[in-house]
């Protein structure tokens, strides 16, 4: 359209003002647009929110006319840069007070602006009524362009009415830059106008993702044009780490449609469980294993598992690859650990994360295989009446062995013990345990006894050897020797637990066994237990036993 940098005062009749009103109307909504100042916007030049000229509106409403923007290729700015840049000069303050003073001359417009038009003077005023928060001086907008027109004087060549231009705008994400699967997301864009104006009450979609895994949800935009909404929990295909986003206002009759994407990183939280060995021994091998799986328990393979066995200076580490199950799998070719009070073995199980896939880790409480066992030559508990008779701590006594190693007790023989009513001579307490596989054996001999004990006949024991080994498949005990009662050989019986009688109600139990309590395979061995009658207490000769926990199976 060509443009008139002179005042024109001539006087029109009122179809030639009517004319005029469709002509500036359409000229106003077709003048150049304002853009951002802001780093990274298309148009460069500083805002300059100044005031250059003040007008007063047909309300007594402010209309300040501000040094504005520059234009730039592409970009134009507002103001009396914009102006000057597009026209080559400022109207006259008393056109343009007249101009936008004079209600019939104006015309509301989407996006808070005001288009007048002065057919008298040939001159569009275009000026907007919101406050920017940029100015800083809480004064409106104020006047976007300026200038005269040729006015149109042969109505049959004049354009028909049309509606004001919809408002160009610009949609913004700001939301955040990574997702996680599982979790919920917040998703936010800013809606502005032509001049970087909050533009309000505006529906924008989002949607995360692509396909049938795309996932949508609504915002409105507030006063500050930012709209907001929550994906409740993100579900999106794992293992690429990156999903499209885009942000989308359909526009409406006031405002074009805009959008914006983004590729957003996106993770996925894992877990791992531990599925390998719950039962270790030292000595050998233990296979560790866990499955690593996403927040749709889901496997995840190629991804590095780190097993610890153990920890502090003993721990043993080793790492596996998992597979299209999930499963990583690793072997620690010898265990050698420690064994606690609860023979148990910490078992950590962790995977590093990467781009894709959060960090995860499990932890599981291994059973340490251990043997327990004991062994003595001799032990007395008797009384005559209120009168003790015997009372004899266990002795050669190895003590309660409990170890997850290979091991020898070295206690030393009795050569003799030696009282009125017992002599007992060269006794010999020993226990020994393997690994790989895990035994234990213990063993008790007495190479001579003599009992002479009031009530009851002489009774002389010699080559007594108590054995009990176990193992984690069974337990076995057994018993030799060589037995006289009242100087009289008598036949021992084989098997376990036998007696023999004695008078006065006493008993002789020969080669007695018992299972141990608590234990996967184990058991006790007393080569010659006397028992008193009436409770008077009892006697032990080669006492011997050996057990073994924490099996499985």
């Amino acid at each position: 359209m060509t443009q008139q940098h002179g005042r024109v005062r001539s006087r029109r009749g009122t179809g030639s003002v009517v004319l005029g009103l469709i002509v500036g109307l359409i000229a106003a909504m077709l003048a150049p647009t304002a853009a951002y100042a802001d780093p990274g916007d298309p148009n460069p030049n500083i805002i300059n929110w100044n005031v250059f000229d003040d007008f007063t509106g047909p309300a007594g409403n402010d209309i300040p006319l501000r040094y504005g923007q520059h234009d730039h290729p592409d970009q134009d700015g507002f103001g009396k840069y914009h102006i000057e840049d597009g026209h080559g000069m400022v109207p006259d303050h008393e056109d343009i007070q007249e101009t936008v003073g004079t209600s019939g001359y104006c015309v509301p417009a989407p996006d808070d602006r005001v288009i007048c038009t002065n057919t008298e003077f040939s001159l569009v005023v275009v000026y907007a009524t919101h406050v920017d928060a940029r100015s800083g001086d809480g004064r409106p907008f104020g006047i976007i362009t300026a200038y005269y027109f040729l006015p149109c004087f042969q109505a049959a060549k004049c354009p028909s009415p049309e509606p004001p231009a919809k408002v160009k705008t610009t949609l913004a994400y700001t939301g955040p830059g990574a997702v996680v699967n599982g979790s919920s997301a917040r998703l936010s864009a800013r809606l502005t106008n032509e001049f970087g104006t909050p533009v309000q009450g505006r529906s924008v979609r989002f949607t995360l993702g692509s396909g049938d895994a795309a996932q949508q949800c609504t915002g409105t935009t507030a006063g500050s044009g930012t709209a907001t909404c929550t994906v409740t929990e993100v579900d999106q295909p794992p293992g690429t780490g990156r999903i499209a986003l885009t942000a989308s206002f359909a526009g409406d009759s006031d405002y074009h449609p805009s959008r914006d994407a983004a590729e957003l990183g996106i993770t996925t939280p894992t877990k791992l469980a531990y599925t390998g060995d719950r039962h270790i021994a030292n000595g050998t091998s233990a296979r560790l294993a866990a499955r690593l799986s996403d927040h749709r328990d889901t496997a995840v393979p190629g991804r590095t598992v780190e097993f610890t066995l153990g920890s502090g200076d003993t721990a043993q580490r080793c790492t596996g690859t998992t597979s299209g199950s999930g499963t990583a799998t690793c072997t620690v070719d010898s265990v050698d650990q420690p064994l606690n009070a609860d023979a148990t073995v910490p078992l950590t199980a962790s995977f590093a994360g990467d781009a894709s896939f959060l960090a995860s880790e499990t932890s599981a409480e291994l059973r340490l295989q251990y043997a327990t066992g004991r062994a003595y030559g001799l032990s007395a508990d008797a009384k005559l009446g209120p009168l003790p008779l015997l009372d004899i701590e266990p002795q050669p006594d190895t003590g309660r062995i409990r170890t997850a190693r290979g091991s020898t007790t070295s206690t030393p023989c009795a050569a003799r013990f030696a009282s009125p009513l017992l002599t007992v001579e060269k006794l010999c307490p020993r226990v020994v345990t393997t690994l790989a596989p895990g035994t234990v054996t213990a063993t008790a001999t007495v190479a001579h006894a003599r009992i002479g004990l009031p009530g009851l006949p002489l009774i002389e024991i010699s080559g007594l050897t108590s054995t009990t080994g176990s193992s984690c498949t069974k337990a076995t005990g057994s018993t030799t020797l060589d037995l006289e009662i009242a100087g009289e050989p008598v036949a021992v019986p084989t098997a376990p637990n036998s007696e023999v009688p004695l008078a006065g109600g006493a008993r002789l139990i020969v080669n007695e066994q018992k299972p141990v309590s608590g234990a996967d395979a184990g058991k006790s061995v007393n080569g010659v237990r006397l028992v008193l009658a009436g409770g008077a207490g009892d006697l032990v000769l080669g006492s011997a036993e050996s057990a073994v926990h924490h099996c499985g199976g």
